[in-house]
C-alpha cells in the first residue's frame, strides 16, 4: 500500500464500522448504527404497526446531522423502533412516550437488548398529546420530535401543540409519518415544510422549527 500523500487525513470511521455488518432480512430490526441488526420485540396489534425499514433508513440518513448527540422524541413509540434507532446512530437521549403498559414493557425490553444505558433514554406512560402540553408549559425541547403513524387519528391536535412549538426547540425538526396520498401545509404556526420523503404507500414529512 502506497504511503499517504502528505497532509492527507485518513477517514475517520464510526465505531460500529469496525465490525462485519450482519443482514437486514426483518422489518423489526435496527437498520444503521451500533446496533445494526438488533432485533426488536413487538406486540402485534393495530396500534403497534412500526415503520417500513425501507423508510427508516431513508429518513436517518437525511436527518444524520441532527440526530448525533441531539434528543430524540417518540411520540405514539410503540415498540420504540424510531427511538432505539436514533440512540443507534448516536443520539444523546431517547424520550418514549407511549400510553399502553404493554407497549412500554416491550420498549424497556428492547433498550435492555440493545445495552442501552440509564441516563440516555426515558420512558413516559402518557397520551401523546398531554404530553406535549405538559412540556410546552415547562418549556421542555428536543432536537428531533417524531410524530408516527398511530398518532393520524388525533393529527389535528398534533398540530396545533406543533405549530406553537411544543417541544420542538427552534431549529430543530418535526417528522410526521403519514400514508402517502396525505399532505399537509407549508407552514404550521412556527413550523415550515422542509422537505417530504416517501417510500412506497408512506411518507415523512420534515418540517424546521422557525
Amino acid at each position: 500500500m502506497p504511503p499517504p500523500r502528505p497532509g492527507s487525513r485518513p477517514k475517520s470511521k464510526k465505531p460500529w464500522d469496525k465490525v462485519k455488518r450482519p443482514r437486514i432480512t426483518s422489518e423489526f430490526q435496527v437498520t444503521d448504527g451500533r446496533h445494526v441488526g438488533a432485533l426488536l420485540e413487538n406486540i402485534p396489534n393495530l396500534n403497534a404497526n412500526v415503520s417500513p425499514r425501507k423508510l427508516r433508513e431513508t429518513m436517518f440518513k437525511v436527518l444524520a446531522r441532527k440526530i448525533r448527540a441531539g434528543r430524540f422524541l417518540d411520540l405514539c413509540a410503540g415498540n420504540g423502533t424510531m427511538g432505539i434507532e436514533a440512540l443507534s446512530r448516536g443520539a444523546m437521549l431517547g424520550t418514549f412516550v407511549e400510553r399502553s403498559a404493554r407497549m412500554r414493557t416491550c420498549i424497556q425490553k428492547n433498550l435492555d437488548k440493545c445495552g442501552v444505558k440509564d441516563g440516555h433514554f426515558e420512558i413516559v406512560g402518557m397520551e401523546a398529546v398531554p404530553f406535549l402540553r405538559r412540556v410546552g408549559r415547562r418549556r421542555r425541547f428536543w432536537d428531533i420530535v417524531y410524530c408516527g403513524s398511530p398518532c393520524e387519528a388525533d393529527f389535528d391536535q398534533y398540530l396545533r401543540c406543533f405549530g406553537n412549538g411544543y417541544g420542538i426547540r427552534p431549529g430543530g425538526l418535526l417528522v410526521i409519518e403519514h400514508s402517502a396520498d396525505k399532505s399537509f401545509p407549508e407552514r404550521i404556526g412556527l413550523l415550515k415544510l422542509w422537505r417530504v420523503i416517501s417510500k412506497d404507500d408512506l411518507a415523512v414529512s420534515v418540517y424546521d422549527r422557525i
